[in-house]
């Protein structure tokens, strides 16, 4: 009021910029892989493969301080993949603090020396338990459903890859962080209901069978558009890869982009909200946006958008403000969301699309309800529109199904919404994958070429047996059962530049076990050998996903002898 609307936009705008800047910075100096949602790589860790150097303690910090950031600056993002991300990275770093005792064993090489052995197995399978476990937790707590986190964890990982011990250690976890957080925000006189998505009182979300035929089309419809927006992303993000390839300074050029981009959002939402009018408060008590408006009146495309992605939700899911935001209003917000989430993929901003997509298909949804229940062809309130366009999106983007369902269905605090919810994610996920084969994390793991085994077998190896796809291995590289010192650096030479992480132990010509790069490595070490070729630990071995080096071995006296190298 006092210093004008232009200057109050402009405010906003520097805002904006400041937060990215620092957000930025902190990514591109210190932590270049905290640059998006993380999802794809700690899928990729879940299923079994390493991730050098991802769940670290500088990414974690890191990504926890940019994550806040990039939802201070008003970024269209999720707080939902970093903070899944979070979780598991945490949770890795716990076990691999607390798990690393259990797993080392001392060994005697020979009479005169002794070294330390890790079982990288064991420990790699306890890590990755322990990260699921964590990520789990963490979405629990985002929506204060435990079960919804485990089961987002579940079908996340996939039932392929998901040990049968996890199941009971998630459950506990996730029971254990939901009464953590009551306890925690009880300490400081906060409720968990400021939070979360949740309808704490009772709210109409009446539908009838009438509305029916609509949800069927609204689900399909949206289907197809989650498809095209996944799509209009990966291209954008390939579109940006390319621009930065043809910097001379990529670096500053990104960082550019990405305060640029943070103040055309913060410019875009503002022109946006001025087209909207205002109207008075009504009787739901819900928290809108002032913005431009007179003292008792709101801005309902400002409470839309000049807002955080979860607020956003919170109003589209009341059935208690229907006509506090007309039709007009959710259209020019969803065209507006729609194109600067599309436009922001590719820059390194710490967010994740799943409240993002929820807020897309709730606006969507919402137009649709208020245009019908304006014209009189339904007495459903817009709300109810809102949750069947959100569990369309949602459940496209991220190709899930009964985790979307309880997510939603907890959100609305109504469990008669759930038949309603199930029709619009089974027809929303068969029209999104007839159109797209997979969802977004699944495709960035493609175009990123990180190492991830799929559940199925692909087809081209319908016509293969096992000894077509087994690698040649040098002759240097079959180690005897009573190996010496030349014959592993020769092994190690004749590997240097292949990522071999086993080597053979053959005994009379037969294969008697397996040793790892990691324990030639420690053994050479032992023997004074000094550094040996290919720089030490693979990160192709089974160590786990922090990228940590295996333990040097931990010599008690000159060796005087062969180390007796055995297979596994």
């Amino acid at each position: 009021d006092r210093i004008g609307l232009a200057a109050g936009i402009a405010v906003l705008v520097v805002l904006s910029c400041g937060f990215s800047v620092v957000g930025v910075v902190m990514i591109l100096c210190w932590a270049p892989k905290c640059g998006g949602s993380g999802l794809p790589e700690s899928k990729c860790y879940w299923n079994g493969s390493n991730m050098p150097s991802f769940f670290t303690v500088r990414n974690l910090i890191v990504r926890i301080f940019t994550s806040i950031l990039a939802n201070a600056a008003g970024f269209p993002v999720g707080r939902e993949g970093p903070t899944v991300t979070i979780g598991g990275n945490l949770a890795f770093l716990v076990s691999h603090r607390f798990t690393m005792p259990y797993v080392k064993q001392w060994v005697d090489l020979s009479a005169n020396v002794s070294t330390v052995i890790v079982e990288e197995e064991r420990f790699a399978h306890a890590s990755r338990i322990n990260c699921a476990v964590g990520g789990a937790c963490a979405m629990a707590m985002l929506f204060n459903t435990p079960i919804g986190g485990l089961l987002y964890m579940f079908e996340e990982i996939s039932p392929a890859a998901w040990p049968i011990e996890l199941t009971f250690r998630a459950f506990v976890a996730t029971t254990v962080c939901a009464l953590s957080s009551y306890i925690l925000l009880g300490a400081v006189n906060k409720e968990v209901r400021e939070f979360v998505i949740f309808a704490w009182l009772p709210e109409d979300k009446e539908w009838s069978q009438g509305d029916l035929p609509v949800f069927v089309v609204l689900s399909a419809f949206l289907g197809a558009v989650t498809a095209c927006h996944t799509k209009l992303m990966l291209a954008m993000a390939a579109y940006r890869q390319r621009q930065k390839d043809r910097m001379r300074y990529p670096r500053l050029g990104v960082a550019l982009q990405t305060v640029a981009y943070c103040a055309l959002c913060a410019i875009v939402s503002g022109v946006a909200s001025l087209a909207s009018n205002c109207r008075h408060h009504g009787d739901s008590n819900l928290q809108y946006v002032r913005f431009n408006c007179p003292e008792g009146e709101y801005n309902p495309v400002a409470s839309l958008l000049v807002n955080t992605s979860h607020s956003s939700v919170k109003l589209l899911f009341s059935g208690n403000n229907d006509g506090e935001i007309l039709f007009r209003s959710s259209a020019l917000a969803f065209v507006t969301y729609f194109a600067l989430n599309v436009g922001l993929a590719g820059l390194p901003v710490p967010g994740g699309a799943f409240t993002a997509t929820m807020l897309l298909g709730g606006l969507f949804g919402r137009c649709v309800g208020a245009i019908l229940r304006e014209f009189g062809f339904t007495a459903a309130v817009s709300g109810v529109y809102a949750v069947v366009g959100a569990s369309a999106m949602l459940c496209g983007f991220k190709q899930m199904a009964a985790a979307v369902v309880l997510i939603v269905v907890q959100c609305v605090n109504d469990f008669n919404m759930t038949p309603v919810v199930m029709l619009s994610v089974s027809i929303a996920l068969s029209v999104n994958r007839a159109i797209i084969e997979r969802g977004h994390d699944e495709e960035q793991i493609e175009r990123k070429k990180l190492p991830f085994l799929e559940p199925e077998i692909p087809h081209s190896l319908d016509c293969k047996v096992a000894g077509d796809l087994c690698d040649t291995l040098p002759m240097e590289a079959e180690l005897r059962r009573q190996a010496t010192v030349d014959e592993v650096l020769a092994a190690l030479e004749a590997t240097k530049d292949k990522h071999w992480a086993d080597f053979p132990v053959l005994d009379a010509g037969q294969c008697i076990g397996i040793i790892t790069k990691a324990h030639l490595t420690a053994t050479l070490k032992a023997h004074g050998a000094g550094d040996p070729p290919g720089g030490g630990a693979s990160s192709c071995g089974g160590g786990g996903g922090g990228g940590e080096e295996a333990p040097a071995a931990e010599e008690e006296e000159a060796p005087t002898e062969t180390a007796a190298l055995r297979g596994s």
